[in-house]
Formats: structure tokens, C-alpha cells, sequence
């Protein structure tokens, strides 16, 4: 709604296999997106124009891997991917490599806690952060 006010048409596209899951997602939320239930798989390749992905789906590798290659024809020359699993696959690295995309990992280390934390992967096209401003003479 905010991204709307501000001029921005952008749409939230979730999915899962939980047909319970969602029940927040209610008016005046869902008039600016909707949730695909079901395998990710066939939910993905529905969505067009994908401008952020954020991967938090099944966690096994292959899976995961194929969701990137899923979506990989239908990512705008911008598009940032988010892998909530790229502390134990590397599946968005892999992806990235192979698609000619830069790839950083951002690791959790929480200090003094039982919890030994995780990582979030980012894939991104080159030059994507690089300002396109052009002098003028």
C-alpha cells in the first residue's frame, strides 16, 4: 500500500503449500497481491516480471535450485534474489554463477547464544547498485 502511495505499482505474490496459511491476508492487504497455494514449482511459473525474489520455501538444495531456474526467464534486468538457505545449499551461488550474477553472503553470528545462526544469500546482476546519473555539461 505504501509503494502504491508512493507511486510504485508493485504486487505481493506468495506462495505455499498450506492452504491455511494466509488467513491475515485479508482486504485491504490482498488488493495488492495474492497467495498461490500449492507445489512452488507450477505456483512460479505463473508469475511474470519479478523484481524481488525472496526464497523461503522447501529447504533441500535440489528443490531450491530448481525454484531459481523456475524463475530465472521471468526476472526483470534488476532483480534481486533473497535465499534464506545459502548457510547450508548453494544453490543461489550456484544459480548466480552460472547466470553471470554477483552473489554475497551475509552470515548471522549471534553472540553468546545457543542458536549458532544462519545466512542470507543475495544474487543481483552487475552494476544493479551503480548510480545511473548522468552529468550534465
Amino acid at each position: 500500500m505504501r509503494n502504491k502511495a508512493e507511486g510504485f505499482d508493485g504486487k505481493y505474490i506468495g506462495t505455499d503449500k498450506d492452504p491455511n496459511a494466509g488467513f491475515l491476508f485479508t482486504k485491504p492487504y490482498s488488493d495488492f497481491g495474492k497467495i498461490f497455494y500449492g507445489d512452488s514449482i507450477e505456483s512460479l511459473k505463473a508469475i511474470q516480471d519479478i523484481d524481488l525474489f525472496i526464497n523461503d520455501s522447501d529447504h533441500s538444495a535440489d528443490y531450491e535450485y530448481h525454484e531459481y531456474l523456475t524463475i530465472a526467464a521471468n526476472l526483470t534486468p534488476n532483480a534481486i534474489i533473497l535465499g534464506d538457505n545459502s548457510h547450508i545449499s548453494d544453490s543461489l551461488r550456484r544459480f548466480s554463477e552460472e547466470r553471470h550474477r554477483h552473489f554475497l553472503f551475509f552470515p548471522e553470528k549471534p553472540k553468546d547464544h545457543w542458536y549458532p545462526g544462519a545466512g542470507i544469500g543475495i544474487s543481483f546482476r552487475p552494476n544493479v547498485f551503480k548510480s545511473d546519473a548522468r552529468s550534465s555539461s
